[in-house]
């Protein structure tokens, strides 16, 4: 019996040294020890038409050159370009293309991988986009042309609020008809005048108390109370530092008034209390802040326990131009009004109405003037443009009011400190009583409906959303693409990477 293996190794594998005669190359030794069955396994791992000049050759081939110009070599996943000179500009935009980071480039551009329909569809869709990107960029810059403000209105609720000025004026303007036939003044033309024919102030308004301070003489009033030349006649205003810290009738300021109806001039056809709640600034000592025109305003008659309940509303308008529709330095629209029709006035007339006290030479219009004070009409108030725009920062004040009957104690205190009979209070004597009607106000806020930065952030997101554009995208649009590489072919530098290209000179 023949014990020689089935199949020799050619003599070439044993002479190169590196396989033993039993050791095919690329099969890994049995693990039988060199059995005959082991043996007759690796033995028919291989068919016999192998030729044996194969098992001599190495298993891989390198590449004859690692700068192979195949730039398809599926061995290099970031192959190089061919080496391309005189690019078109085609040529170079498709190359761009599949690098930039715009959504859709590479699809539009492609370097021929596409059948003509799939291109077609890809560069509607991509036009379409960009449509559409130009549309929300167009929209983007129309509404912010319109520099619109947004409204936000909020509540807020302090520890305290700080009081308000309180001006009170008598129904008939003050005048008392025993001091004019006293003085034979029977219209004034001048304050001291107006001051000499009007009720004083201890006599118009005998009894004062704020929270828990009183004031009853008439040195302790004029601490507190201010007489003001206003287009009503003379009225008295109060102001204080002092907060309101609880609502109501449980504080907050309480006026008695007499009226003394029997001083009353004949023409006089009504009788009460006029009661302003203005803001407690400086620019409201001028006596134009108080007329027909002023907001806030409520009426008390005589013989009754009247409570003012005063809300407040504070405005921050949009200073910041072109979005601003307000005036930096305005005082309100209702005294803007007032002070145009005054203006008006002297200017058509020669003469000023009462409260007006901005040239002192010219003399109160009296009846004389009516005709030509009267006259004054929209014609001669076209100049006042800017009593249409209101303050940048304006605070406003509400006033309503509720009535009662005069308590007993009350009437009998009013007889006694004014010595009158019943019906002289009933006819006289007027208590007001005003404060918060709950300590809280509303807060009106403007601001601007789209800002620089946010008008950044909407094109961004209209960009992204569209194309998937970046800043980084423009840049490569811009910059790369049209300044880098299709721009110096204007002069000459047709490069596939244009200036800056390291590779392919």
């Amino acid at each position: 019996m023949n014990d020689a293996p089935t199949h020799q190794a050619p003599a070439s594998a044993a002479a190169a040294g590196s396989t033993s005669s039993d050791e095919v190359p690329g099969v890994p030794p049995s693990s039988s020890g060199g059995s005959p069955s082991g043996e007759k396994n690796r033995v028919n791992a291989f068919p016999e038409s192998i030729p044996s000049d194969a098992l001599d050759a190495p298993t891989h081939q390198p590449p004859a050159s690692s700068n192979s110009s195949n730039a398809f070599n599926k061995m290099d996943p970031f192959p190089d370009p061919p080496a391309i000179t005189n690019p078109t500009a085609l040529e170079t935009s498709q190359w761009w293309a599949e690098m930039t980071s715009i959504h859709g480039m590479p699809y539009m551009l492609d370097r021929g991988h596409f059948r003509r329909w799939k291109q077609f569809a890809w560069t509607t869709f991509v036009l379409f986009m960009a449509g559409a990107l130009t549309w929300a960029i167009v929209a983007e810059f129309q509404d912010f042309g319109k520099y619109n403000v947004d409204t936000s209105t909020k509540t807020i609720i302090p520890s305290s609020l700080g009081f308000p000025r309180v001006t009170i004026c008598n129904a008939n303007g003050g005048i008392d008809a025993d001091l004019q036939n006293a003085t034979g003044i029977e219209e004034p033309t001048n304050e001291a005048e107006l001051m000499a024919i009007s009720q004083p102030l201890g006599e118009f308004i005998w009894y004062t108390q704020m929270n828990d301070e009183v004031y009853e003489t008439e040195a302790e009033l004029a601490t507190v109370w201010t007489p003001v030349v206003t287009p009503l006649g003379l009225c008295f205003s109060f102001t204080t530092e002092e907060r309101v810290f609880v609502p109501g009738i449980s504080s907050g300021l309480v006026v008695y008034t007499w009226l003394d109806q029997d001083a009353y001039p004949a023409a006089a056809t009504w009788a009460g209390v006029r009661v302003f709640v203005t803001p407690n600034a400086p620019s409201n000592d001028n006596g134009t802040a108080i007329s027909h025109q002023t907001a806030g305003v409520v009426l008390v008659p005589p013989g009754a326990v009247s409570f003012v309940a005063v809300t407040r509303q504070d405005f921050q308008r949009e200073e910041d131009d072109p979005w601003s529709n307000c005036l930096p330095d305005g005082e309100g629209i209702d005294r803007c009004r007032v002070e145009c029709i005054m203006a008006a006035t002297s200017e058509k007339c020669g003469c000023r109405i009462v409260g007006d006290g901005r040239d002192a030479s010219l003399p109160y219009c009296t009846s004389a003037d009516e005709i030509c004070s009267s006259s004054v009409g929209d014609e001669d108030l076209a100049v006042c443009t800017s009593c249409s725009i209101p303050p940048c920062k304006e605070q406003v004040y509400g006033a309503h009011y509720s009535a009662g009957r005069i308590s007993q104690n009350a009437e009998e205190r009013a007889q006694a400190t004014m010595n009158a009979t019943p019906g002289e209070v009933a006819d006289n004597f007027v208590a007001i009583h005003v404060n918060f009607d709950s300590i809280r106000y509303e807060e009106t806020t403007e601001s601007k409906s789209t800002s620089v930065w946010q008008l950044f952030s909407n094109l961004g997101g209209s960009f992204g959303f569209f194309m998937g554009i970046s800043l980084i995208s423009i840049v490569e649009l811009f910059v790369e693409l049209l300044g880098l590489r299709l721009m110096p072919r204007l002069w000459g530098k047709k490069q596939l990477y244009g200036i800056g290209q390291r590779k392919f000179d």
